[in-house]
């Protein structure tokens, strides 16, 4: 019985990671909720199944992100960054996409399914949006 235990020790010793992992965080929010400042500004970033990052429309490469997030900041007071993603796509450029906008400070970030983004978006644009 004693080896029994002995060995099960071992092999629990052996498959458990002892490195710390990497955790991404944000926020999300308990509910949908308007918002009370006027100055308030909706922004798209469609990550596209091979990888492609459009923010607004228009491509942008991996190493100008950043600079385009902080660019985003600074076009209202409360800016929102709806992120959509595209079936098949990779996790990375979306974990890229939210490191980008925490680092520039943006915090409010929103993710919606393909075909929801676009009727959303629509929705936005036909209520005199931009």
């Amino acid at each position: 019985m004693i080896d029994v235990v002995f060995l099960l020790l071992i092999f629990f010793m052996l498959i458990n990671s002892f490195g710390a992992t990497q955790v991404l965080r944000f926020t999300t929010p308990a509910g949908e909720r308007k918002s009370e400042q006027q100055d308030f500004a909706l922004t798209p970033v469609i990550i596209r199944s091979d990888g492609a990052m459009l923010i607004d429309g228009a491509p942008v490469a991996e190493n100008a992100l950043l600079e385009e997030m902080k660019k985003i900041k600074n076009r209202a007071a409360e800016v929102t960054i709806l992120i959509s993603v595209e079936p098949g796509a990779t996790i990375q450029p979306l974990i890229r996409v939210v490191e980008a906008a925490r680092i520039a400070g943006l915090k409010n970030v929103s993710m919606k399914k393909t075909e929801d983004s676009g009727s959303f978006l629509d929705q936005d644009n036909a209520g005199g949006g931009e």
